[in-house]
This record gives C-alpha cells, structure tokens and sequence, in this order.
C-alpha cells in the first residue's frame, strides 16, 4: 500500500489503542522485506478485542525449517547495469521442475491438484544469499507456456525492485531461451524486462527462459519506503524480489505503469521450486515448505517447493518460533527477541483466523502459514502466498495486531488462491479480506464483535458520503485519490459484503464464498464472475445491488 494511506491509517489505529511502544533494539543483523506494495489495510480504528480464540498450543523452535541438499553455485558481486542489447548467455540450463516434488507443499487431500499442472508455468530457482550486502543473487528457469489464443514474439519480466517505491535494484546479466543467448530490453524505467523469442511461440507451445539476475534491497528503509522488501532488525525481507512473468491476454500485455497507492503484483499461479544458499545463523523463512537441507560450515544450503502459488515470497531472519497445528496446516510465528507475548499472540490469531475461514470459505489447500513480524513504518500488515508480515507496534496492542493478522490470513483465499486484477478491480480481494475480519470476529466472539466491526466500517463510509465525495468502487487505482481509495474500496466496498449477505441470506450467502472460492481456486476472478456466483448462490438476480454500491455513487440502504 501505499504510505500515506498507512499512515493515515495508523494514526487512526494509534488514537484508538494508544500510543505505540518504542521499538525494542534492534538484534543481530537488522533486515527488512522487500515486495511489492500488496498490503491490506485493516480497519481504522479496531473494535473491542475479541473473547479469547481457541488458542492452539504453541511451541518455540528455533533455526531452520527442514533443508536441501543441493549447492547453489557461486555468483559474482554486483556489477553496473548492462544497457539495452547483447548479453551474455545465462549459464548451464538447470534440471526442468519436478511436478511430483511440489505435493510436498500440500495438504495430502489437495494433492491432485497437481492434476492441473499443465495449466501453470514452473520456476526453478538456485540463488544465495548475502545477508550482509542484502543480496540475492542467481538464476532463474522458466518453463514458460503460451497460454494465450495468440502467437507470442515476446515475454515481459516485471523487475519489482526497480520502482522507485521499493529502493532497491534488479539486475538481469545474461539471458537465454531454450539455450540460445537472447539481448536484454528494458522498458518503464527498468521495472520491466524483454525478452524477445529467437523463434514465435503457438498458442500451447513452451520455451524455456533463463536469466541470470542479482537484487539487493535497502537497509533500516522502512520509514520512507516499502518495509517488505527491507534489511531491518534482524530481518532481511525479499519481498517481489525475483523476475516475475507478465500477464498476456489476447496478445496485450499487463504492464501499463504501476500505480503504488495499492497491491503492485499481479501474477499467474505457478509452480516453484527454489534452492537458497545463506549463512547458517540465519532462518531462511519463504513461500512453501523446506524439503531438503544440508549445513557446510557457516553455510547452509535449503530447497523449497512451493505448490500452486502466484508468488514466491523469500525472507532471511535471526528471529524465534513459535508454532502451532490448525486442520493439518503448520502455523508459524516469527518474532524477534523482546516481543514473546506479541508472537504467541498473533500466532493465535492466525490459528484462529483458519480455523474460520476452513469452516467459511473453504479449506486452506497448503501446508503451511508464516506469520512474521517486521519494520513496516507504512503499512501495518502485507500478505504473500503462505506468509504474512505484520508490522511490529502492533505485537504491543492485542486487538490490533488480531484483527489485522485476520485480515493477512483472509487475503490467502482472497488474492492468493482467488486473484484479481489488483490494479483494475483492488476492491475484490480487499473487500473480502476486509470483510473476513467481520467473519473473524463472529467466529471467535460473537455476533455483537461482528457488528462492532462492521461498525468500523459504517462510520468510515459515512463520512466520505457526508463530505459529498462518494464515489463508485469500479475503478483503477490510480483513478482514486489516496483517502478516496481507502475508504471507498475498504469501506464501501465492505458494506457491499455485509448488503449482499442481508439481501440473499445466510444459507445463500454461504454457498456464495464456497463456491466462488471453489470455482476461482487458483485462477482470476472479475467483478462479473463475483457477481455471477452471488446470482447462482441464491438462484436469484442481485445485479442492481451490485449496480449501486459498486458501479454508481448513489444513496444505498447501509447495511
């Protein structure tokens, strides 16, 4: 998100809970993560807390995930950019992903998901890590498909780190496609890498790309820049930091210029398969599960698999653990030294949160779920395929930090596993997971915590009616104003949610989020798709509800 709206959003926040305590001192190697701006914001000023969740037993581990035995090759430091034009070829091709490997990722009922492998591209990644220059340096594979109904001649990278926004840097040094060393073309001020193909790709036709890159993120930069792709106590975040294929629909590509007051990624499912080397006192914290691991005296070398995941997220810490079983899935809470109760408190959350959600959305597919604390100056919680990050004021205010947990752990059904045009339609997956901190709270507490936070959104929406400045939802981002944003795609937009449920009812609205859910799983959902789940759920038309709070700005029955 972009800062401003955090900002405003954590002042509210503060006046409601109090000032937030001073930042305990930073240990270790202070880090800081490093993706794009996919924050959600939670509710301006959080209700009364919860009663207490089903907590789930906590244990407090420490070091690495289960590793990988597989060395990453050694890579040069940075260097200068290379301009436009030749490269050198990308070095020795690396093994093609194994399909089979990713069920590790998954929850054993979800397995035959790989079924639909075909339909998803594959990265095969080995890079090291230097915690010291916040490097993360190596190569990527691509098996890349045309999906697309037209011939391609083309395919686009977006570079994430290089937007002004992120303060860090990606660099590409050679690529290649299917072993013929191909020229490097920048475009949008290097936020986006060409590659043009040697020879046209059909509709169904694969190639593979490899690029050798290296990124480095900024330091102690969470203050004035995006604090999930940062080097701050104690945490090295790589948020977006690996080169990600663009969309392609009907031959035109997704990379119009970014607008950063919302979510930047948008991303195909994919599958990944990922080999880290790092320093061994660090606790490499990433997308997926760790399967095999190997230690080579300060040197530790990890491989994880991911399972169908849009994003690979990758974060090095000197962090502890705590962690917890929920419905077969591992909930783990990262938290620096200092903030004990914080973490077993979010992990809570997150427990809890799942529980919910399992139980009204659909089952969670992955195996795993990070929770991890970071500097987040302006923002106050992010979500990333299988981990969160949660801003670190908010592990000293429990009813804070829970619902805005919540809120992350929503965005793992809504974005995640149901993505959208984020920079199109934000509105729907920050609907949803706005709306899963309501669900959350009559799950854990109740019907009148419910309305307590719908509350929250009511008096938001209320005022920008009163100021004379609605708005309708359906529109860009970068068509809105900040404040216009906040409130109008995690407010209004929210209502909407809370409309919809009153006008179809409850039996009605729930076969809605499962089968939206269901159907979109793993795919890209619109406005029109949500809609047209909404009518099949209740064999009804609701298409003037959805005309008047997302279409239109005119006076609504506010649920």
């Amino acid at each position: 998100m972009r800062r401003s709206i955090w900002l405003f959003l954590w002042i509210l926040v503060v006046a409601a809970c109090g000032p937030a305590p001073s930042a305990p001192a930073p240990t270790g190697t202070g880090e800081s993560p490093s993706p794009p701006p996919a924050a959600a914001p939670t509710r301006a000023a959080p209700s009364p807390a919860p009663t207490s969740p089903p907590a789930a037993a906590p244990t407090s581990p420490s070091g690495v995930q289960p590793p990988t035995p597989q060395p990453t090759p050694g890579l040069p430091p940075m260097g200068d950019r290379r301009d436009e034009g030749a490269a050198p070829a990308a070095g020795a091709a690396l093994a093609p992903l194994d399909v089979a490997a990713q069920a590790a990722a998954l929850r054993p009922e979800f397995r035959s998901d790989l079924d639909r492998a075909a339909e998803w591209n594959r990265y095969t990644i080995r890079a090291a890590i230097d915690t010291d220059a916040r490097t993360l340096a190596g190569r990527l594979q691509l098996e890349y498909t045309n999906h697309d109904r037209v011939t391609l001649d083309r395919v686009y990278f977006h570079l994430y780190p290089n937007l002004k926004d992120l303060a860090g840097r990606l660099d590409i040094r050679a690529a290649a496609v299917d072993g013929q060393p191909v020229p490097l073309a920048f475009e949008s001020a290097r936020s986006l890498l060409r590659i043009d193909l040697p020879a046209a790709l059909p509709p169904g036709a694969a190639a593979v790309i490899a690029l050798d890159f290296a990124t480095r993120a900024p330091e102690n930069a969470s203050r004035d820049f995006y604090g999930a792709f940062n080097k701050e106590n104690g945490i090295l975040s790589l948020a977006s930091a690996l080169p990600i294929a663009a969309i392609v629909r009907g031959g035109v590509w997704d990379i119009a210029p970014i607008d950063t007051k919302g979510d930047l990624v948008n991303s195909e499912t994919a599958l990944y398969d990922v080999t880290l080397s790092a320093p061994a006192d660090w606790t490499l914290i990433t997308t997926g599960v760790a399967v095999e691991s190997r230690r080579d005296g300060g040197q530790q070398t990890v491989r994880f698999v991911s399972g169908p995941q849009r994003d690979f997220m990758i974060s090095a810490a000197q962090y502890r653990l705590a962690s917890s079983d929920v419905d077969g899935i591992r909930v783990n809470s990262w938290y620096r030294p200092g903030s004990e109760a914080g973490g077993q408190a979010a992990l809570q959350a997150a427990a809890a949160a799942l529980r919910a959600f399992n139980k009204r959305y659909g089952p969670y597919p992955l195996r795993e779920l990070d929770v991890v604390e970071i500097d987040a100056r302006t923002f106050l919680g992010v979500e990333y395929p299988g981990l969160i990050m949660i801003e670190h004021r908010l592990y000293g205010q429990p009813d804070a930090l829970a619902v805005t947990v919540a809120h992350e752990v929503g965005h793992q059904w809504w974005y995640s596993q149901v993505g959208n045009d984020v920079q199109t339609e934000a509105w729907l997956d920050e609907a949803l997971a706005s709306y899963s901190q309501v669900v959350y709270r009559e799950e854990t507490a109740g019907p009148e915590a419910a309305e307590r936070e719908l509350d929250g959104f009511r008096q938001r929406y209320a005022a920008i009616v009163a100021a004379g400045a609605d708005a309708p939802v359906a529109q860009r981002t970068a068509d809105f104003s900040n404040r216009s944003y906040f409130v109008l795609v995690y407010g209004k937009a929210v209502l909407f949610v809370q409309a919809l449920r009153e006008r179809i009812g409850e039996a009605a609205f729930d076969r809605f989020l499962h089968d939206y859910y269901a159907q979109h799983r793993y795919g890209i959902a619109t406005g029109a798709d949500l809609l047209a789940s909404a009518n099949a759920a209740c064999g009804c038309r609701v298409d003037d509800l959805y005309d008047a709070w997302i279409n239109k700005a005119v006076p609504v029955q506010v649920p």
